[in-house]
């Protein structure tokens, strides 16, 4: 069962900490190779430190995936925000597949979540139980950015993402990282402008 700690700035920088350690060593690393010890030492922390915090690796296996699932609609707000309503959607989905939350960093801890999440069922649970949360604002920023640009896609927008997460986890297109290229070529591809000019 887990447990019920008061949650304090000092707690919340310490559980931050770790969580960005993990979501460098993960990703350089894989999970199982990334030991507690290691955790700490990247973060700057004690053992004592981490298990006031996390119970287990698990544990901060959701966290980064809460993280990153954050980091990824504040990417796409961002973007949004440094738009005007005369941006086209190549030019929109530049500037967010540039986003470090983007990066191929982060790309290869998602994978290795998701490889974690496949062995592990009380795992995978969690991570669905993030992507709940998280989904309906990534819906939210996408729909928002392709009324930005007067389009809409001639694909319903969670089918859409679906297909996008695919090319993005594929690890036949990492080695080279055209999964961002390909992304935004199938983006365009099926962006339909709402007033065609002519």
């Amino acid at each position: 069962m887990a447990r019920t700690v008061r949650e304090t700035a000092r707690r919340r920088a310490t559980r931050a900490k770790i969580v960005e350690a993990a979501l460098e060593e993960f990703g350089r690393n894989g999970i199982d190779a990334t030991s507690v010890e290691q955790l700490c030492e990247a973060a700057g922390f004690t053992r004592g430190a981490f298990y006031s915090n996390f119970d287990t690796k698990n544990d901060v296996c959701a966290a980064v995936a809460r993280y990153i699932a954050d980091e990824y609609v504040e990417a796409c707000r961002s973007a949004l925000a440094s738009a005007t309503n005369d941006t086209d959607i190549g030019e929109l989905l530049g500037r967010l597949f540039s986003a470090g939350a983007f990066s191929p960093e982060r790309q290869r801890t998602m994978v290795e979540l998701q490889l974690r999440a496949s062995r592990e069922p009380a795992l995978s649970e969690r991570l669905a139980l993030a992507r709940e949360e998280t989904w309906p604002l990534i819906v939210e920023v996408v729909d928002h950015g392709a009324a930005q640009a007067d389009c809409t896609f001639a694909m319903d927008t969670h089918d859409l993402l679906r297909l996008c997460e695919a090319l993005f986890f594929s690890p036949l297109l990492t080695a080279d990282g055209s999964n961002l290229r390909l992304m935004s070529r199938v983006l365009e591809a099926l962006a339909v402008e709402n007033h065609p000019v002519g």
